[in-house]
This record gives structure tokens, sequence and C-alpha cells, in this order.
């Protein structure tokens, strides 16, 4: 950690230098007295963030659960003629746990979600776990805004996927130009570093951190560590149709892997306070090299080309909202999208199960969003997704039987004193639609289980 706060003092300094030489200025004209001063004028960030989740599997197989906290800090330079610095790192300890490192004796299997509050790759380490997460360089000027170096990114796939203690981030050149009406954004990307992990990975090296599940040859996968790609590129294209719809347009490449794009039309008919919500989603995958040229090690096959189709329709009333979501997959391939790199937002979607690995997929998802007075927020889901079968390693990368999906979260957020302070419960159900055709070794931490989770956040 001391290397990474010695980087960022000597990056802060080369820009401040930089700068004092116009008089400490910022973009409001208003001059300082001193470059400390100046930089008095920015903002910190201070998170700390309590963790306490636990799976209960059926029968003999292992349970888990775990309590983690910690705590980070970032700063934010004013801004000098459009430009302004930041960075930011944060640690995690464990304070408790039961089974996480240990296999499970029936299966053999490991944990699957606990481990990830963690560093997976790196499991005796339970009290030395940081990292620099922000560092970069931005410019902002009349809607256009550059940043370079680590950063934040939120897209339909490549997000920070923030379930756990800490996020995705990336690191590259983001470029993004937004008016009235459009919003384009673009960017490269060459190393990442996710949750469940401290280290940083050049994009390569970043396929197979997660466990990789099998390929159509019914071997496990092999692609870690032989992947060659030089990194990801990316670009949005956001409409603001009028004041009730709106539609997106995504592409992601993977240099010498794959290339998926997706879309998202929104629309909402009706007054501002109630009225009908549709959403149609789409996406299209191709492979464009597999990342090798030998299908045992290549994260996607030559032939596999897959494409989904998603729906939402719903009612809005007050702070209440409803809706019925579908989500279909072809079975002419599987939808591939490294986990490590983000969470995919289909509107069939539930925390804690993805659809990503599988094709021949058919999801239909119940959503009930409520918001309360006195700064309460609850959610409800209800889903029922056909898997193929486990057996079929064509369609199904990760063994995931069919199942029957329950999630219940309910948020409260503080004021006054304890302003900043929010609270979290949320639990997951997960149950096999034939548990009894389901193998222990398929089933332990995939269906037939709970997952609950406490989650305290305070910021200032």
């Amino acid at each position: 950690m001391k290397k990474y706060l010695f980087l960022v003092a000597f990056f802060v300094s080369l820009v401040a230098y930089s700068q004092e030489k116009h008089a400490q200025m910022d973009s409001a004209g208003q001059v300082y007295g001193s470059l400390g001063d100046w930089l008095k004028n920015g903002e910190l960030d201070f998170h700390v963030r309590n963790f306490f989740m636990a799976t209960r599997n059926k029968g003999a197989l292992l349970n888990y659960f775990s309590l983690a906290t910690g705590a980070g800090l970032g700063y934010y330079s004013p801004s000098f003629k459009g430009f302004h610095v930041g960075f930011s790192g944060f640690f995690v300890f464990q304070l408790h746990e039961h089974n996480l490192r240990i296999a499970d004796p029936v299966t053999g299997n490991v944990n699957r979600y606990e481990i990830l509050l963690y560093d997976m790759n790196d499991l005796e380490n339970t009290r030395d776990l940081d990292r620099l997460e922000h560092l970069y360089l931005s410019y902002l000027n009349d809607g256009f805004q550059a940043v370079f170096g680590r950063q934040s990114v939120n897209t339909p796939f490549l997000n920070e996927q923030d379930n756990r203690m800490r996020p995705n981030t990336f690191s590259g050149l983001t470029l993004r130009y937004t008016t009235n009406d459009w919003d384009i954004y673009g960017g490269g990307f060459t190393h990442v570093t996710m949750r469940g992990t401290v280290d940083w990975y050049s994009i390569e090296e970043s396929f197979g951190v997660y466990p990789f599940g099998r390929n159509p040859l019914g071997e496990p996968s092999s692609y870690k560590e032989n992947i060659s790609s030089s990194g990801i590129g990316m670009l949005g294209v956001s409409r603001k149709l009028n004041e009730k719809g709106s539609l997106h347009v995504y592409n992601y490449w993977a240099e010498n892997v794959f290339n998926t794009t997706f879309a998202q039309s929104d629309w909402k008919f009706g007054l501002e306070k109630q009225g009908l919500q549709v959403g149609l989603q789409g996406f299209y995958q191709t492979p464009t090299g597999g990342g090798n040229e030998n299908p045992s090690t290549s994260f996607i096959m030559s032939s596999e080309q897959t494409y989904g189709i998603g729906g939402k329709a719903g009612w809005y009333y007050g702070n209440h909202a409803w809706s019925i979501n579908f989500l279909g997959i072809s079975d002419s391939g599987r939808f591939l999208f490294p986990r490590e790199w983000g969470r995919e937002r289909f509107y069939a979607s539930l925390p804690r199960e993805r659809f990503e690995g599988n094709g021949g997929v058919r999801a239909i998802t119940a959503k009930y969003d409520w918001k309360g007075h006195n700064n309460w927020r609850g959610a409800l889901g209800a889903s029922t997704v056909k898997n193929p079968d486990i057996n079929n390693y064509g369609l199904n990368k990760y063994g995931v039987p069919s199942y029957y999906h329950f999630v219940g979260e309910l948020d409260y957020e503080f004021d006054g004193f304890l302003q900043g302070m929010d609270l979290r419960f949320m639990v997951v159900n997960k149950t096999a639609q034939r548990p009894n055709q389901v193998p222990d070794r398929y089933r332990i931490n995939r269906v037939d289980m709970w997952n609950f989770n406490l989650i305290m956040d305070y910021r200032f």
C-alpha cells in the first residue's frame, strides 16, 4: 500500500506543479493565496462498509457465513481550466468466518459467495486486503469529458457489480459527450481489478480469475493464462427519444476474443405518477478469434454465435412499480461475457445468479419495487428459469440446473445525526425445479439454498 501512496502523491504533485504557475486560479476564476488553499477546496470521500453474509445449503452440504469490515478514503481535486485529478483506496478486514476455506466433504466444491468479500486468490490473507482503486486525470468542458487512468465504469455488461466489499475498477481511457438528448460514451481498457481480489490484471490475464466451468467438449475450461488479447473497446450511444422514451446501444469488443452488441429501449405511457412502462432488450454475440486458436483453450468457440431478446411490461403508481420480465437466449451457442468484468443487466436478472454461460435459456421474472416514507425502500422478485440440462456441455457452461428464484430486499437511509448511513437486508432463495434429478455437486451453492445479507454503508 505504501508504494501506491507514493505514486498517488507523486502524480498529484506533478499536476499541482503544472498548475501552480497559473496563480492557482480555478475554472470559476477564484484566486487562492497558496497551492495548499487550492487543494483544500477539493473533496474528500470517506466510506465505511460492514458486510455479513451467510449461505445455507441443503442437507449435509456445508453452510457458510462471514463478517467483513473495511474503510476507504478518496480525494478529488478542484477543477483547474477543466482538469482535475482523483484517487481512492480501500482496505478490508475479516472479522469472522465459518467454513469459507475448506472444501465440502461430500462434493469437493468450494465456497462461492462469501469468499468474494476477500481475496479469492490468497485465501490465507484476512488482515492485509488493500488496493488502490482510482487514480485518474479528468478533463471536462461543455458536455465533453475525458478520463485517463483507473476509474469506475457502469454500462449494461461492463460495470462495477458492487455487491460484495469492493467493486470492479478499470484502467484505460474513456471519452464522453452529452447533450440534452444524446449521450455518447466510448473507451478502451487494458487492466481491471475485480470484486473478490486485490490485484490488478491485464485484460488477457483477467480471463479465468473466477471459476471457469466447462467447455462444449465436456472438459474443464482451460483458457486461464492461455488468452491473447490487447484489451477491451467499448462504444455506447444513448438517445432520449422524448419525455417518456429512450434508446441505448452498446458494443463491446474484446480484441481477438469476441464482439457483443446490446440494445435497449424503454417507454412510459400515462401520467407522471401512474401509467404503463414497457421495454425491449436484445443482444448479438460473435467470436473474433476466441482468444486462442486451440478450441480446448479458447474462451469462445469459433462456431458459437448467439443472440437473446428480453422484454418488460409493467405498471407504476406513485412510489410503487410492478413488472413482468422475460429473457430468451438462442440455443445456437452460449452467451459468454467474462464475469470478471461485470454483471449483465437484463430485465429478468435477480441477485445471486446470472445467465452468462448458458444458451437455450427461458426466464420469466416478476418484480415489485417500493419507495416508502421516512427513507424506506423495498423490492421483491420471483422468477422461473429454464436452463439446458446440466449435462449439455455445449449450452450450460457452469452446470446450473433449472430453478425457481426469489429475492426480498429492504433498505433504510438514515438522516439527522446518522445521515450518510445506509442499512440494507437481502434474502435470496433458489430451488431446483426437479430436485430429485440434481446431483449434490451441481446443487451446492447453486440451487436448494438460502443466502442472507446484511450490509451497512456509511459515507461522508
